[in-house]
């Protein structure tokens, strides 16, 4: 795979170029959700972004390294969201309330980024590009990250001391069921005082 140029984001001529590769990407993250990665062509991508193939090549290199450069953006955006998170001043009941209600607001918005997201994380070996992070490196880096905040809660009083995998496995569960529903079949509708029930009914079961 050729790999992706800098894309320049001053305020210059060059910035249209960055306008380009940001069309290039929002026009293959709609094309990809709906029709799947294999089914969608480098032309097809082309036409609906509105600018032509030596473009794309330039920018991305191939059909792969614009798959790759959503699949990185989409771990950034995620890694900032759960970051975001838990830099936020309070306990931890505040700051999983605060990432819950982020998630429901990306899969609100951003409903064809989450089928993307999860047609990589779901597709069966062999049937579709390996990311160049594997996915459960990025997810295992994510979920130590809340742990280390869970475990510090469990320090300070907060929390009861009790098991911090399973812990991890139900708050992460009970969220990203919500948001995935909500992008299969329109619900739960994603407010913030589902977010706010969610983790409360969670942590209070967590409490010393």
């Amino acid at each position: 795979m050729t790999a992706s140029k800098t894309v320049i984001t001053t305020d210059t001529p060059e910035s249209q170029q960055s306008t380009s590769a940001g069309r290039i990407l929002g026009t293959a993250l709609d094309l990809f959700a709906v029709k799947g990665y294999d089914a969608t062509s480098v032309r097809e991508i082309c036409e609906a972004a509105g600018i032509t193939k030596p473009t794309l090549y330039y920018f991305y290199g191939s059909k792969d390294g614009v798959f790759q450069a959503l699949v990185s953006s989409g771990f950034v955006q995620y890694r900032t969201m759960v970051d975001a998170a838990l830099a936020t001043p309070g306990s931890f009941r505040h700051r999983a309330k605060v990432l819950a209600r982020a998630m429901f607001e990306s899969a609100s918005t951003k409903p064809n980024f989450w089928r993307f997201m999860h047609s990589v994380i779901w597709a069966p070996p062999g049937t579709a590009l390996p990311p160049t992070e594997p996915c459960t490196q990025f997810y295992d880096g994510v979920i130590e990250a809340l742990s280390l905040a869970a475990a510090q809660a469990v320090s300070d009083g907060e929390l009861a001391p009790g098991a911090v995998n399973v812990r991890m496995l139900i708050l992460m569960g009970a969220v990203s069921e919500a948001a995935t529903g909500f992008v299969i079949a329109g619900k739960p509708e994603l407010t913030p005082e589902l977010a706010d029930r969610i983790i409360d009914v969670i942590i209070d079961g967590w409490k010393v």
